[in-house]
């Protein structure tokens, strides 16, 4: 792998993580656990545990679901994605 390969990697890497720490504190800030927010969004715990450990979700139809799970608006889940973007970078 080329060393720009290996940055590329360990960019998206830590972008993904910084995500989840995102995503795991507004969940914890609006008092829910992994259980309920994951079911609000229709997803299963170990999904919802991943996101948050820095596997970043693909898509709305996943993004969305989680944004209203955590009472954000699509817009503010949106800017965390444009924040966060090089976890998607491939």
């Amino acid at each position: 792998m080329s060393r720009n390969g290996c940055s590329s990697s360990l960019r998206r890497q830590v972008w993904g993580r910084m995500f989840g720490k995102f995503i795991r504190s507004a969940r914890e800030k609006r008092g829910r656990s992994v259980e309920e927010a994951a079911r609000l969004a229709g997803m299963t715990a170990a999904e919802w545990e991943a996101v948050e450990a820095g596997e970043v979700p693909e898509g709305w139809a996943r993004l969305g679901p989680m944004a209203e799970a955590l009472g954000m608006s699509r817009g503010e889940m949106g800017s965390l994605v444009l924040f966060c973007q090089e976890a998607w970078d491939k």
